[in-house]
C-alpha cells in the first residue's frame, strides 16, 4: 500500500552538566518549544517575517520542518494548509524527566521521508540547546551519542558520538514493508482480537467533536489520514484505497473492553502567549473483528503516533495480541 514510505528513529542520549529537569507532566512541550525557538534563531534568515507570506519559506529549513505548507502545485491535499510536521519527538516518561550530573536522559526523534535530510539541523540545534540550557532552571547537557533504533527499540547504528563529534550516516530505515513483516511474525494478521494501549494523551476528533471513548474506526481513520498526508508530502507516496469501503470495514470492528481515563495537559505558546489544551485519553481498548488489513497501519502508527499534538509525543500507543 505504501511503497516508498520510510522513517528513521533516532535516540539521543544526554549527559547533564547541571540538574536537567523537563516539565514533569509535559516533557514534550519542553523539548519541542526549546527546539523550535532555537532552530528558528539558528537558520531563519528573516525571523521577523517568518509567516505564511515569507518569501524564503520554500527553501528555509525552519519553514520546511516546523511550519510547512503544501506546495503550490499540490493536489486536493493542499486544501489542508496545516499539513503534518515530518517529525515526532518522543520524550521520556514519568520520573525519567529529571537527571543529574553522572546520570543520563534520553529521548527519541522520528524523521519521516525527506525530513531525514534535515537530521544535521536537529543535531546542531540540540547541541546548541545543551550549551544554553533547557527546562526548569535551564539545565545544561552534552549529547553523549545518537543512535538509530530498529522496530523493537534496539540500537542498530551509532550515527553521532559526543567524543569525536563525528556524524556517521546509516541507511537503516523503517518501512511499511517492515511493518507487514512484523505483523506476520508476531502473528498479528491472524488475530481477530487486538489491544491498543494508549501511552500518552491521545486527542481524536470525529465530525468536529472530541472522541472520549474511541471505537476502532475512530482510531484507524485518523491514522489513515495522518499516514496518507505524511506519505504524500514527504515520501512521494500515498495510500491507494477506496476510503468509503475502508471506513465501512473499520466500523464493523467491535469494542470488547475499554479502560481509559482522561489526562489533562496544556501548553503555553512562546509565540502567542496563548495556552492550549493538550489533554487526551490514556489506557487500553480491546477490539475484535476482521483486522488483517488494518494491522500493518497500526504497527506503522506506533512510530508516527496518532491524533493531535503527535509532534509533542502525544498519541503514542502500542499494539498487543491477546
Amino acid at each position: 500500500m505504501l511503497h516508498s514510505f520510510s522513517l528513521a528513529r533516532f535516540r539521543f542520549v544526554l549527559e547533564p552538566e547541571d540538574r536537567l529537569a523537563l516539565h514533569p507532566r509535559n516533557p514534550g512541550n519542553t523539548l519541542r518549544g526549546a527546539f523550535g525557538s532555537t532552530f528558528k534563531r539558528l537558520v531563519c534568515p528573516t525571523p521577523h517575517e517568518c509567516r505564511e507570506t515569507c518569501r524564503q519559506k520554500a527553501i528555509c529549513p525552519y519553514g520546511q520542518i516546523f511550519e510547512p505548507s503544501p506546495p503550490p502545485a499540490s493536489d486536493r491535499l493542499s486544501l489542508n494548509q496545516d499539513i503534518p510536521r515530518p517529525f515526532v519527538l518522543r520524550p521520556p516518561n514519568g520520573i525519567e524527566t529529571m537527571a543529574r550530573p553522572g546520570d543520563s536522559l534520553s529521548f527519541d526523534l522520528m524523521l519521516i521521508g525527506q525530513a531525514l535530510d534535515y537530521f544535521p539541523y536537529f543535531l546542531v540545534t540540540f547541541r546548541e540547546l545543551g550549551d544554553q540550557g533547557i527546562g526548569v532552571g535551564r539545565g545544561r547537557y552534552r549529547i553523549a551519542r545518537v543512535s538509530m533504533v530498529n522496530e523493537d527499540g534496539i540500537d542498530v547504528a551509532e550515527v553521532y558520538s559526543g567524543q569525536d563529534n563525528i556524524v556517521r550516516p546509516s541507511p537503516f530505515r523503517i518501512t511499511y514493508k517492515d511493518c507487514c513483516r512484523l505483523a506476520a511474525e508476531r502473528p498479528l494478521t491472524q488475530s481477530r482480537c487486538v489491544t491498543i494501549r494508549f501511552l500518552t494523551p491521545t486527542l481524536l476528533k470525529a465530525d468536529g467533536k472530541i472522541v472520549e471513548r474511541p471505537e476502532f474506526h475512530h482510531v484507524i481513520k485518523r491514522l489513515r489520514d495522518r499516514l496518507n498526508a505524511l506519505a504524500h508530502f514527504y515520501c512521494d507516496d500515498r495510500l491507494e484505497m477506496d476510503y468509503k469501503s475502508f471506513g465501512e470495514r473499520a466500523e464493523a470492528v467491535r469494542t470488547m473492553s475499554c479502560k481509559l481515563r482522561w489526562e489533562d495537559r496544556d501548553r503555553r505558546s512562546w509565540k502567542t502567549g496563548v495556552t492550549h489544551d493538550m489533554g487526551g485519553f490514556v489506557g487500553e481498548v480491546t477490539y475484535e473483528g476482521d483486522l488483517e488489513e488494518f494491522v500493518p497501519l497500526l504497527i506503522l502508527g506506533q512510530y508516527t503516533h496518532v491524533g493531535k499534538y503527535a509532534v509533542w509525543g502525544n498519541g503514542r500507543y502500542e499494539v498487543m495480541v491477546l
